[in-house]
């Protein structure tokens, strides 16, 4: 086996794993994700590397062969191309941002297209799995400079500090909130200074 069927075999397998780790998850997960969001990066990946495998294997088999074989082969190919650029613009779309976490949680900031909002999701870490909780506040149309939070798993609480501006920079807001950990429903902003004083209380 000469060396371009080495490298054309190893792209063509590399790619089928890609596939393999984007789309089986799916079937399991549901709305969760694989950590570090390695099904959606996998799926970034594998139509770029499903495009140099088609072209490559397209020109070896067409190689020598008659004129009709040649053109349906690259037509064949181009379809193939056109479908990979697709999924890809697709799955770079669904990639979230990630705005926080720690050892246990992580926060991503979901794209939602130009029709609704942003969300800000909660995640668990449930070892290489990340659990979707639940939308933590509402989002927007602004972006996330700063978010910091903080887990109260004893009080059932989270504190969210979070920075948000309008996408020119001119106005900058900062908000804390509170929200229930087991369910992510929000308390009213009256209720801030008494929630402070209950975490001051169990710190001390």
């Amino acid at each position: 086996m000469t060396k371009k069927a080495n490298i054309r075999r190893i792209i063509g397998i590399t790619a089928l794993v890609l596939w393999g780790v984007a789309i089986v998850p799916k079937f399991f997960l549901g709305e969760d994700m694989l950590i570090w969001q390695l099904d959606i990066w996998a799926l970034i990946f594998a139509p770029i590397l499903t495009l140099v495998y088609s072209v490559m294997f397209t020109s070896h088999f067409t190689k020598e062969k008659h004129l009709a074989v040649k053109i349906s082969g690259w037509i064949s190919c181009v379809l193939m191309v056109l479908l990979c650029v697709i999924v890809f613009c697709i799955a770079g779309a669904r990639k979230n941002t990630k705005v926080w976490n720690d050892k246990d949680y992580v926060v991503y900031l979901e794209d939602r297209g130009f029709i609704d909002p942003d969300v800000c999701v909660l995640y668990k870490r449930d070892g290489v799995v990340y659990r979707r909780m639940y939308i933590i506040g509402s989002g927007g149309w602004a972006q996330v400079n700063n978010a910091d939070y903080k887990m109260y798993e004893s009080l059932d609480l989270i504190k969210e500090e979070v920075d948000w501006s309008t996408f020119d920079g001119d106005i900058i807001d900062h908000i804390t909130v509170f929200y229930r950990l087991s369910d992510g429903k929000q308390y009213d902003q009256d209720k801030n200074d008494s929630l402070i004083a209950l975490i001051n209380h169990q710190e001390q």
